[in-house]
């Protein structure tokens, strides 16, 4: 089974192509695209083992001139997502759901939304 990591680099202003260039002489490099935001580029790098894989983005990727940063994501395996996610849920979706109330009340007033009106008369006054 092959180890899978995507790296996510950050490269000085300009050198996207020339560093998109070296990253395709790179084996371990399965698929490079350009990005637009905080990153850069996304590579996709595979490798027989997390030793070679750690080595491609340490010794190869990171390595490379003009490469500000670079932010790694390691692939999880096979995971079964149906069994982890009946695990997440009781985490996730509370057993009951309640309203939401004021924190400021006490567990014996009862909640009355027709007071939630927002008078800006207030707040126009200390604008002021």
């Amino acid at each position: 089974m092959m180890e899978r990591a995507y790296v996510l680099i950050n490269c000085d202003t300009g050198c996207e192509e020339s560093i998109i260039k070296e990253l395709k002489k790179m084996d371990s490099i399965k698929e490079i695209h350009g990005t637009l935001g905080v990153y850069d580029i996304i590579a996709k790098v595979e490798s027989e083992n997390q030793e070679e894989l750690k080595e491609a983005i340490i010794g190869d990727i990171r390595k490379l001139t003009n490469i500000k940063s670079t932010l790694t994501l390691m692939g999880a395996g096979d995971i079964d997502i149906g069994e982890k996610m009946a695990e997440l849920i009781p985490d996730i979706i509370p057993e009951e759901k309640k309203p939401l109330v004021p924190t400021d009340m006490n567990e014996d007033e009862e909640y009355d939304d027709e007071d939630d009106d927002f008078e800006d008369d207030d707040f126009e006054e200390k604008k002021k």
